[in-house]
Formats: structure tokens, C-alpha cells, sequence
């Protein structure tokens, strides 16, 4: 893996004078050093001999790293790893869903790239990553990141990551989106590019008028209208399912599942739990959002398109371990991680003693 790693700080991320003492990719190696092994650069700028001190890297990240430059280093390299993915599965229609995740902020009020979000770990404030990631039995791969400047125009998120999933020649087979994309605008989008997709319905003032009296579940209602704020209006299936959840005092409680779907009814029908069976395949991306947190570059730098940088090369990485995995199965429809993050960072401990010594 460290080898592999070697390969993915091949890109002129930005420029330097022909009289410098080190090279891009020498300052990408120390980082992407630092992601393996879930450390700083300053860790590991100090364990290796020949490496930029960690403040040279970081006058050069804050100066000269473009966001545009960030996102084709992204999508450089997952191309190359999609592409073996894509050969390993000898298929390129997956299972696709979005999201977006969070790392707490702690600096001055007023910074341009974080956003307001639910109180967590002592703050309140945080930058968020919207992402787009293969998901199927067992397998998780993260394919596009970006940073989330608010969720005012999440379409504009949605419609980046379509064109990207083109160009890299996957298919979506069912995109799972969390409930925080419904709106008239992303169902609409969907609908008119013929997307397949699953998504959470909100329990508000209709639903409690019109669907939590309904005593026959499952139940779908067709043709639900959606309005915003300009009274624009689109229709969507809803399809509601109940399971029975312990409550207040030990007592049985039914509690509502409903869920926003253009899937074609023929494929349903005869069973709507099928698509809250679905969309349970997005769960597992929250459990790959954890794993990638521990290759994740430890670090207080405030400027938003740094920390997109870190945030990019700890996916890189972490796609590459599941590469890894991949290349050790034999059979993909059982595919399970069998190298641990543990193993990964022994090899990169022995990589280190050799600059020890």
C-alpha cells in the first residue's frame, strides 16, 4: 500500500521555482504519510530525514492550493481506482448514494467555509463534505467529494456529482439520498434525468393529517404533490411502512417509515417493504464515513480549501484500502474487509523505522 500511495502524489498540485529545494510530490508524500498513519504532518515531517518541514508545507498549501486544483487531484486518481473497481465487479452500474459529512470547527466566528450545524464534541459550527459513494453488499467506495459552502442549492451538488459519475462511466442503478436533499427542486432534477432514487419523507403537518391514521401498512400513496416556497409543485410516490419499536414503559409502539420513490411500481408492487429494504444499503455509508475518519490528517489549519485537501487525501486513502481488500477477494458477491486499518499502519510503522534509522 505505501507503494500505491507513491502513485496518488504524482500530480503538480501546484506549482513551485526552479531553484526549489523539494518537489510537490515530496510535500504530497508527507501528507499523505500523515493520513496513513492518522497523525499530523508535523509527526511526520519530524520522523523523516529528508522531508519539507512541516511549516514549508503548509506556506505552500495555504498560498498555492486552488480548489479547482484539489478537485482534479480528486478525480485523477479516483478515476484510476474506479476503473479497476469497475473491472474487479466486470460491471459499471452500482447502487449510489449522497450525503454529506462533518468535521468539527473550533477557530474564530466568521470563517466562509464552515457552516452552522447541531451542537457536537463542544462546538457548533463545522466543515462539511458533500459526497457521493458506491455502495453494495459489503462494499463502500467513496467517488466524489466537495466542500458544502450551505445546503441553500444542494441541486448544484447533486448535478456536479452526475456529470462526474458520467465522465467516469458509472450507471446509477437506485441513488439513496438523505431526507436533508428533499426538496421540489432535487425531486424534479431526478425525475427529469430519469435518476432511480429512494428518499426519507419528513414527518410533518401532512403526513401526520394524511398518513398516521392509515391502519393497512404498507401503503403507498400515489402521486403525493410537493410545493416550495414559489409554488412550484411536483408529484412523487410516497410509500409508507411500520415496524413496532419498544416504548415508554416496555410497550409495543408503531413507528412510521415513509419514503420518496420515481422506482417504476412494477418492481415493488407486490411488496413495498422492498424499498425500505433499499434504501437500508445508504446505512452502511455513515459506517464508511467512520473508517475514512481514521485516515484523516490531524490538523488546526482554518483555511477551508486545506482542510478540503485533507479531506480528499484521507478518501484517496481510504479508497485505497478498500481496493486493497477487493484485490484479496475471491468472491465479490461475499466481499468483507479482511486487511484490517491496523495491519495498514504496522506496514506504515516499519516504513517509518527505516527513516529512523
Amino acid at each position: 500500500m505505501p507503494e500505491k500511495v507513491r502513485k496518488l502524489t504524482d500530480y503538480e498540485l501546484f506549482e513551485l521555482g526552479k531553484n526549489a529545494q523539494y518537489t510537490v510530490k515530496s510535500m504530497l508524500q508527507t501528507v499523505f504519510d500523515a493520513a496513513m498513519n492518522f497523525t499530523s504532518i508535523e509527526v511526520v515531517a519530524g520522523l523523516k530525514k529528508d522531508s519539507p518541514s512541516a511549516d514549508t508545507i503548509r506556506g505552500h498549501l495555504d498560498w498555492k492550493v486552488s480548489l479547482d486544483g484539489v478537485e482534479n487531484m480528486m478525480k485523477t486518481d479516483v478515476k484510476r481506482l474506479a476503473t479497476s473497481v469497475m473491472r474487479k465487479f466486470n460491471r459499471a452500474i452500482f447502487d449510489i448514494a449522497v450525503d454529506w459529512t462533518s468535521e468539527m470547527y473550533y477557530g474564530r466566528k466568521g470563517n466562509s467555509s464552515v457552516n452552522g450545524t447541531k451542537p457536537q464534541a463542544g462546538s457548533c459550527y463545522a466543515y462539511e463534505f458533500f459526497t457521493v459513494s458506491i455502495v453494495t453488499e459489503g462494499f463502500r467506495f467513496l467517488l466524489f467529494a466537495y466542500p458544502l459552502y450551505g445546503r441553500e442549492n444542494l441541486l448544484y451538488y447533486v448535478n456536479r456529482a452526475k456529470i462526474f459519475l458520467h465522465k467516469l462511466g458509472i450507471r446509477i442503478h437506485n441513488l439513496y439520498l438523505d431526507r436533508g436533499f428533499r426538496s421540489v427542486d432535487n425531486i424534479a432534477f431526478l425525475q427529469d434525468e430519469k435518476i432511480r432514487f429512494i428518499m426519507p419523507a419528513p414527518h410533518d403537518c401532512k403526513f401526520e393529517r394524511l398518513v398516521e391514521p392509515e391502519q393497512k401498512l404498507p401503503a403507498v400513496f400515489w402521486g403525493w404533490q410537493m410545493q416550495n416556497a414559489a409554488k412550484e409543485t411536483v408529484q412523487v410516490n410516497l410509500v409508507v411502512t411500520a415496524e413496532f419499536v419498544e416504548g415508554d414503559g416496555g410497550r409495543l409502539v408503531r413507528r412510521l417509515c415513509g419514503f420518496f420513490t420515481n422506482i417504476p411500481a412494477d418492481e415493488w408492487r407486490d411488496k413495498p417493504e422492498k424499498i425500505a429494504e433499499w434504501y437500508g444499503m445508504r446505512w452502511g455509508i455513515e459506517t464508511a464515513h467512520r473508517c475514512e475518519d481514521e485516515f484523516r490528517i490531524k490538523s488546526t489549519s482554518v483555511s477551508g480549501i486545506v482542510r478540503y485537501l485533507y479531506f480528499v487525501i484521507g478518501m484517496l486513502v481510504y479508497d485505497l484500502w478498500v481496493y486493497l481488500n477487493l484485490l484479496f477477494c475471491e468472491d465479490i458477491d461475499g466481499f468483507k474487509i479482511t486487511v484490517k486499518k491496523d495491519f495498514i499502519r504496522l506496514l506504515c510503522s516499519m516504513q517509518f523505522a527505516r527513516f529512523l534509522i
